[in-house]
């Protein structure tokens, strides 16, 4: 093989590396910051890859959302070199769709059931918690509304 050969080889190896979807093989918590296998073929698996869990930021703020075994992904690698890539969530398919496909919800789901979602059209948040919820403030809580207020539970305590 000639040197041509073996550049355009390379080239065409780095160009089909630049984007690559997959699913989580691995997780490792232990690494800082964590890191995920992907399997972007069947039997083919990265090396230890960094991956977006949100948003990372010093000064304003910082989400954490880590990947689980088995969610779709996508792989970038600028270079084309599929070790100095980074991993994307989340790609959804027929095993891991969307909690809601409405244009105007923003919704997180748990896997025990518990949702968060908020609806921009009607602006209303609503809060289904599977367990129980814990409120703490370091000085007052406010609670203000236009509308009726309502409680409901087995026991109310209120001091």
């Amino acid at each position: 093989m000639n040197d041509l050969d073996y550049i355009v080889r390379d080239l065409q190896r780095r160009l089909a590396n630049m984007i690559r979807r997959g699913k989580i093989q691995s997780v490792d918590f232990s690494q800082t910051p964590p890191r995920v296998r992907v399997e972007y073929a069947k039997g083919v698996v990265t090396g230890w890859l960094p991956f977006v869990g949100s948003r990372q930021s010093v000064s304003s703020k910082s989400t954490w959302e880590p990947l689980a075994v088995g969610e779709g992904v996508m792989i970038f690698s600028e270079s084309g070199e599929l070790s100095m890539g980074v991993v994307m969530p989340s790609v959804p398919d027929a095993t891991n769709v969307p909690p809601s496909t409405s244009p105007n919800e923003h919704v997180t789901k748990y896997s025990d059931g518990t949702m968060i979602k908020y609806d921009r059209e009607s602006s209303r948040l609503s809060l289904s918690v599977v367990g129980s919820v814990d409120i703490k403030a370091g000085s007052d809580i406010s609670i203000e509304a236009v509308g009726d207020m309502k409680f409901k539970a087995a026991r109310i305590d209120i001091n």
